[in-house]
């Protein structure tokens, strides 16, 4: 079989989940041929053997039934990996999770986020302790995918610490996790940019969270289409000078993003042109936005205070 640019290179954290998807490989000639039928098991030795081989891949029809293997095999395993002494397995796996199904996002591939982020919101309930140490684990390359985790983790531990509903918090945590998901129509170039972008170039980036609104609105599932408005106003601004349509009218969604979502980039985002922030710098660069009526007051000093991962007493 020839190589085509085509094939989906599969993350290895998720070759387990792909019992039904056909898996194939790179010969040494350069061909991808089949390395194993859709319905072959991996057996615990060929599992301990998988990394003998450097890549595999998935044949473009199979993608969004990949996903979508990927999302309930990951869901059936989350609860006991959140119980579990390390997360950073977790986190990585959730990462390699959110890439592939950003990979698709027109095609129905966030159909079981929400029971992702259900099964999240109760296993850290139950460990809140382990939210802020979630949020901390870090990577090596900086992505759209690392920082939509890293920002659901802070959304779930300020709804812990404000004592919002579990089913606030399942909507919040959601909408966090796919605030950015119009920027998988944005090109790549300008995302990952190591300069200053040029006036011309960022208008391209504002336009992702209209890109976001329109990709969640497409979705029957109402807790999807309800997490639209996190995408399309986590860039608003209070006074009217945010984007992209500059309203003053924001919904509690999209305050709480506006807020995290900055806070989680400034503090992570460590570009050449750009250090990254302590925490403490990051809540005092915010807070001036607070003071110019930008953003929310009493969001941002909840946000502040859950940092610390404390219950707010009743």
């Amino acid at each position: 079989m020839s190589t085509n640019r085509k094939w989906i290179p599969v993350r290895k954290s998720h070759l387990h989940y792909y019992d039904d998807i056909p898996l194939y490989y790179r010969t040494p000639s350069g061909n991808i041929t089949l390395y194993k039928p859709a319905g072959m098991t991996f057996t615990d030795e060929s599992l301990s053997r998988k990394y003998s081989i450097d890549e595999y891949f998935i044949h473009p029809e199979n993608r969004l039934q990949s996903i979508e293997s990927a999302q309930r095999g990951f869901n059936s395993e989350l609860l006991k990996k959140l119980s579990g002494p390390d997360i950073s397995e977790l986190k990585n796996s959730l990462v390699d999770l959110v890439e592939e199904t950003l990979s698709a996002p027109r095609a129905g591939g966030l159909t079981r986020i929400p029971q992702t982020v259900n099964q999240m919101v109760t296993g850290f309930s139950e460990r809140p302790n382990i939210l802020k140490n979630f949020a901390k684990i870090s990577f090596n390359d900086y992505t759209t995918a690392l920082h939509s985790a890293n920002v659901m983790a802070l959304t779930i531990g300020f709804c812990y610490y404000t004592s919002l509903s579990e089913n606030e918090t399942r909507k919040l945590g959601l909408a966090a996790l796919l605030h950015d998901i119009g920027k998988t129509e944005v090109p790549s170039h300008l995302l990952k940019a190591s300069r200053r972008l040029s006036d011309e170039e960022f208008e391209k980036i504002k336009q992702h969270p209209a890109f976001g609104f329109e990709i969640l609105k497409l979705y029957r599932e109402e807790e999807i289409r309800e997490a639209a408005l996190g995408a399309i106003e986590h860039h608003e601004k209070l006074d009217g000078s945010g984007y992209p349509e500059g309203k003053q009218q924001i919904s509690f969604i999209g305050r709480v993003l506006a807020i995290i979502d900055c806070y989680e980039a400034i503090t992570n985002d460590d570009r050449p042109y750009r250090t990254a922030l302590s925490p403490l710098n990051a809540l005092e660069l915010i807070k001036k936005d607070v003071d110019k009526g930008q953003l929310d007051r009493e969001i941002f000093r909840g946000f502040a205070y859950s940092l610390t991962n404390f219950k707010k007493s009743s």
